[in-house]
């Protein structure tokens, strides 16, 4: 099964790392908020049809790649009072497997699981037919005039509902060594994760 990426300001770190987990957007305590106001009131109201149920909002979000739409849109200045600094964020890396053998409740998307058209699945056998992962592994997304779906889909979401224990992050990676030193010196005070510098994965 496939990696999952989430990716938060550095400033939030040491609140995950402390309470061992990675929480929903309606629990999470960030010191920096890296999500567009209006689509993450859209998600806090947004109802998840299978599941667990409940709303968007109570789930933790994961990408299925890097590279998201959604960092396209920090790093270009697009998101108010977002810094565009790829310096400033850090990814957590997870693996979908690691979720299911965990038991933890789940669903997943085949795009932007805020917009209107994107479907909600629960079972993780039919990933390979929801998820558009030739998509998952271009370098661009962008729209086309041949298929205008693209950015909408390169957005599809692992979501896990309420929070993900810590324990099941197994890399975190940054854009250069100064971050990796702050990541790396965060994560040696209790946990065994591996850090490394993925500037591929930054715009």
């Amino acid at each position: 099964m496939p990696q999952i990426y989430h990716f938060t300001d550095l400033a939030n770190l040491d609140s995950i790392l402390a309470a061992g987990e990675l929480r929903c957007h309606s629990t999470a305590d960030c010191s920096v908020d890296v999500a567009d106001a209006t689509i993450k009131s859209r998600r806090m109201s947004k109802r998840v049809p299978c599941g667990p149920g409940g709303t968007v909002g109570e789930y933790v979000p994961f990408y299925f790649a890097p590279r998201s739409p959604m960092l396209f849109r920090i790093q270009r200045g697009g998101v108010e009072n977002v810094s565009s600094d790829p310096a400033r964020l850090v990814y957590l890396v997870s693996s979908s497997e690691a979720v299911v053998e965990a038991g933890h409740d789940y669903v997943f998307t085949d795009g932007n699981a805020a917009a209107a058209f994107t479907e909600f699945h629960d079972d993780a056998d039919s990933l390979g037919e929801v998820v558009d992962w030739p998509l998952m592994k271009a370098t661009m997304w962008a729209n086309t005039p041949a298929d205008p779906d693209r950015r909408r889909r390169r957005g599809a979401e692992f979501l896990v509902h309420q929070a993900l224990p810590f324990e099941l992050v197994h890399e975190l990676c940054v854009y250069e060594s100064a971050a990796r030193s702050e990541v790396a010196a965060a994560a040696d005070a209790g946990w065994d994760v591996e850090v490394h510098i993925r500037r591929g994965w930054y715009f």
